[in-house]
Protein backbone atom coordinates (compact mmCIF):
# COMPACT_ATOMS: atom_id res chain seq x y z
CA UNK A 1 0.00 0.00 0.00
CA UNK A 2 3.19 2.47 0.85
CA UNK A 3 4.52 1.67 -2.24
CA UNK A 4 1.70 2.57 -4.46
CA UNK A 5 1.34 5.70 -2.34
CA UNK A 6 4.49 6.54 -3.49
CA UNK A 7 3.85 5.44 -6.99
CA UNK A 8 1.27 7.81 -7.58
CA UNK A 9 3.02 10.92 -5.66
CA UNK A 10 5.67 10.19 -8.24
CA UNK A 11 3.63 10.09 -11.24
CA UNK A 12 1.70 13.38 -10.20
CA UNK A 13 4.88 14.93 -9.93
CA UNK A 14 6.54 14.19 -13.37
CA UNK A 15 2.87 14.93 -14.73
CA UNK A 16 2.90 18.71 -13.18
CA UNK A 17 6.48 18.79 -14.32
CA UNK A 18 5.27 18.25 -17.71
CA UNK A 19 3.08 20.73 -17.90
CA UNK A 20 4.61 23.57 -16.43
CA UNK A 21 5.26 25.94 -19.73
CA UNK A 22 8.13 26.60 -21.88
CA UNK A 23 10.52 29.44 -20.47
CA UNK A 24 10.51 31.96 -23.01
CA UNK A 25 13.47 32.03 -25.31
CA UNK A 26 12.80 35.72 -26.65
CA UNK A 27 10.24 38.60 -25.82
CA UNK A 28 6.56 38.07 -27.77
CA UNK A 29 6.88 40.64 -30.13
CA UNK A 30 3.82 43.11 -30.15
CA UNK A 31 0.84 41.98 -32.35
CA UNK A 32 0.25 44.04 -35.69
CA UNK A 33 -3.42 44.97 -33.45
CA UNK A 34 -1.35 46.48 -30.74
CA UNK A 35 0.94 48.09 -32.78
CA UNK A 36 -1.73 49.99 -34.79
CA UNK A 37 -5.06 50.30 -32.66
CA UNK A 38 -7.82 51.37 -33.86
CA UNK A 39 -8.89 55.06 -34.31
CA UNK A 40 -9.87 56.68 -31.14
CA UNK A 41 -9.65 53.41 -28.61
CA UNK A 42 -5.54 54.88 -27.66
CA UNK A 43 -2.38 53.00 -27.40
CA UNK A 44 -1.49 50.17 -25.74
CA UNK A 45 0.45 51.85 -23.07
CA UNK A 46 -2.24 53.88 -21.69
CA UNK A 47 -3.57 53.14 -18.57
CA UNK A 48 -5.95 53.26 -18.24
CA UNK A 49 -7.47 51.50 -21.36
CA UNK A 50 -10.53 54.01 -23.25
CA UNK A 51 -13.99 52.92 -22.70
CA UNK A 52 -14.23 51.15 -26.37
CA UNK A 53 -17.86 51.73 -26.00
CA UNK A 54 -20.70 54.01 -25.18
CA UNK A 55 -21.63 54.22 -21.93
CA UNK A 56 -25.00 53.21 -22.83
CA UNK A 57 -23.59 50.08 -24.14
CA UNK A 58 -22.13 49.57 -21.03
CA UNK A 59 -25.20 50.20 -18.49
CA UNK A 60 -27.75 47.55 -20.89
CA UNK A 61 -24.87 45.13 -21.02
CA UNK A 62 -23.80 45.00 -17.66
CA UNK A 63 -25.47 47.66 -15.55
CA UNK A 64 -29.17 46.15 -16.43
CA UNK A 65 -27.98 42.55 -16.44
CA UNK A 66 -26.31 42.16 -12.97
CA UNK A 67 -29.20 44.62 -11.57
CA UNK A 68 -31.76 42.66 -12.96
CA UNK A 69 -30.01 39.27 -11.10
CA UNK A 70 -29.69 41.49 -7.40
CA UNK A 71 -33.23 42.62 -7.55
CA UNK A 72 -35.47 40.10 -8.69
CA UNK A 73 -33.66 37.35 -5.74
CA UNK A 74 -34.06 40.14 -3.44
CA UNK A 75 -37.66 40.40 -3.62
CA UNK A 76 -38.24 36.43 -3.13
CA UNK A 77 -39.99 35.56 -0.68
CA UNK A 78 -38.54 31.83 -0.67
CA UNK A 79 -34.98 31.09 0.65
CA UNK A 80 -32.48 31.65 -1.94
CA UNK A 81 -30.15 28.50 -3.07
CA UNK A 82 -26.29 27.96 -3.19
CA UNK A 83 -26.35 28.74 -7.19
CA UNK A 84 -28.51 31.89 -6.60
CA UNK A 85 -26.39 33.41 -3.86
CA UNK A 86 -23.05 32.74 -6.05
CA UNK A 87 -25.14 34.50 -9.14
CA UNK A 88 -25.99 37.15 -6.92
CA UNK A 89 -22.07 37.89 -5.98
CA UNK A 90 -21.97 37.78 -9.38
CA UNK A 91 -23.76 40.23 -10.14
CA UNK A 92 -22.11 42.22 -7.45
CA UNK A 93 -19.02 42.12 -8.73
CA UNK A 94 -20.33 43.15 -12.34
CA UNK A 95 -22.07 46.21 -11.19
CA UNK A 96 -18.69 47.06 -8.73
CA UNK A 97 -16.96 46.90 -11.71
CA UNK A 98 -19.62 48.62 -13.65
CA UNK A 99 -19.66 51.66 -11.55
CA UNK A 100 -15.77 52.02 -12.38
CA UNK A 101 -16.46 52.50 -16.12
CA UNK A 102 -19.55 54.02 -16.18
CA UNK A 103 -17.44 56.92 -14.62
CA UNK A 104 -15.20 57.07 -17.86
CA UNK A 105 -15.70 58.60 -21.28
CA UNK A 106 -17.14 55.97 -23.96
CA UNK A 107 -17.72 56.59 -27.08
CA UNK A 108 -21.59 58.01 -27.18
CA UNK A 109 -22.65 61.09 -27.83
CA UNK A 110 -23.62 61.95 -23.89
CA UNK A 111 -20.73 60.43 -22.50
CA UNK A 112 -18.69 63.33 -21.79
CA UNK A 113 -21.75 65.49 -20.55
CA UNK A 114 -22.61 62.96 -18.22
CA UNK A 115 -19.15 62.13 -16.96
CA UNK A 116 -18.77 65.26 -15.53
CA UNK A 117 -22.12 65.77 -13.87
CA UNK A 118 -21.67 65.52 -10.11
CA UNK A 119 -25.00 63.50 -10.18
CA UNK A 120 -24.22 61.27 -12.45
CA UNK A 121 -21.06 60.33 -10.18
CA UNK A 122 -22.35 60.26 -7.00
CA UNK A 123 -24.86 57.53 -8.20
CA UNK A 124 -22.32 55.65 -9.56
CA UNK A 125 -20.20 55.88 -6.83
CA UNK A 126 -23.59 54.77 -4.08
CA UNK A 127 -24.28 51.76 -7.06
CA UNK A 128 -21.03 50.16 -6.23
CA UNK A 129 -21.45 50.85 -2.59
CA UNK A 130 -24.87 49.29 -2.66
CA UNK A 131 -23.23 46.77 -4.49
CA UNK A 132 -20.88 46.12 -2.15
CA UNK A 133 -23.65 45.97 0.47
CA UNK A 134 -24.88 42.84 -1.67
CA UNK A 135 -21.77 41.12 -1.37
CA UNK A 136 -21.93 41.38 2.41
CA UNK A 137 -25.46 40.31 2.22
CA UNK A 138 -24.34 37.04 0.43
CA UNK A 139 -21.50 36.36 2.74
CA UNK A 140 -23.68 36.35 5.34
CA UNK A 141 -26.79 34.29 3.75
CA UNK A 142 -29.09 37.36 4.78
CA UNK A 143 -31.64 37.97 2.52
CA UNK A 144 -33.47 40.76 4.61
CA UNK A 145 -29.96 42.60 4.04
CA UNK A 146 -30.23 41.27 0.46
CA UNK A 147 -33.64 42.78 -0.19
CA UNK A 148 -32.78 46.33 1.84
CA UNK A 149 -29.90 46.60 -0.93
CA UNK A 150 -32.14 45.69 -3.31
CA UNK A 151 -34.28 48.10 -3.14
CA UNK A 152 -31.78 50.51 -2.82
CA UNK A 153 -30.44 49.66 -6.04
CA UNK A 154 -33.92 50.31 -7.46
CA UNK A 155 -34.34 53.76 -6.11
CA UNK A 156 -30.30 54.55 -7.49
CA UNK A 157 -31.12 53.33 -11.00
CA UNK A 158 -35.08 54.83 -10.93
CA UNK A 159 -33.34 58.22 -10.05
CA UNK A 160 -30.64 58.34 -12.45
CA UNK A 161 -32.87 57.53 -15.12
CA UNK A 162 -35.01 60.33 -14.05
CA UNK A 163 -32.16 62.38 -14.44
CA UNK A 164 -29.96 60.85 -17.69
CA UNK A 165 -32.38 59.07 -19.65
CA UNK A 166 -36.34 59.60 -19.06
CA UNK A 167 -38.73 56.73 -19.72
CA UNK A 168 -36.00 54.19 -19.45
CA UNK A 169 -34.96 53.90 -23.10
CA UNK A 170 -31.96 51.80 -24.31
CA UNK A 171 -31.44 54.14 -27.00
CA UNK A 172 -31.71 51.27 -29.76
CA UNK A 173 -29.11 48.94 -27.71
CA UNK A 174 -30.70 45.08 -27.17
CA UNK A 175 -29.53 43.74 -23.97
CA UNK A 176 -30.40 39.79 -25.16
CA UNK A 177 -32.57 38.40 -27.14
CA UNK A 178 -35.85 37.08 -25.73
CA UNK A 179 -35.83 33.07 -25.87
CA UNK A 180 -39.23 31.52 -25.73
CA UNK A 181 -40.00 29.81 -22.65
CA UNK A 182 -39.69 26.32 -22.39
CA UNK A 183 -42.96 24.33 -22.64
CA UNK A 184 -44.39 22.81 -19.81
CA UNK A 185 -45.29 19.81 -21.75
Amino acid sequence: MRQGTISIALACAVLAAACEPAPLDKPIARSEALQAPSRGLGSPDDLPLPLAVSLNETMVALVDFAADGVWRPAASETPLTDTQWALIDQNAVNLIAAASLITMKGQGVNDEVWIVNPDWRRWSLEMQATAAQVRSAVTARDQERLRLAGDRLVEICQTCHQAFKPGLPSMGVTRFPVYPKPSTN
